[in-house]
């Protein structure tokens, strides 16, 4: 069973339209973020896996990183993204972050969901 409603931001379409408002973001550049946060999260778990961390991702796709390694690796994915948004899309640290808690729950989620359905075929 996958929680991630519980960390998905209520009316998060809602909070992304704000934070694009707020920060002046062209439509093109919430688009940019969102595929580049999908590209990082995808690439860190695939990493993560390669390392032989299959619980901690688990737990992370789950949406519940309970155990400390959990903690750390969803702490360390959420620096990544806000990370690559600043340097690849120049935008400034706060709008990052914000994006990041908006965009990571609703990726994972996705991610999870995608790979429910490969496994269950």
């Amino acid at each position: 069973m996958i929680y991630m409603h519980q960390f998905i931001p209520r009316n998060a379409s809602h909070r992304l339209q704000q934070l694009q408002h707020w920060g002046r973001l062209r439509q093109e550049q919430v688009g940019q973020a969102y595929y580049l946060t999908k590209d990082t999260v995808l690439q860190f778990l695939r990493r993560q896996l390669e390392r032989g961390n299959w619980r901690e991702v688990q737990e992370v796709l789950r949406g519940k990183p309970m155990t400390r390694a959990g903690q750390f690796l969803y702490h360390e994915l959420r620096d990544r993204v806000i990370g690559k948004l600043i340097m690849r899309l120049g935008l400034r640290k706060i709008i990052a972050v914000g994006l990041a808690m908006v965009l990571l729950p609703v990726i994972l989620a996705q991610v999870a969901g995608e790979l429910l359905r490969r496994i269950r075929q």
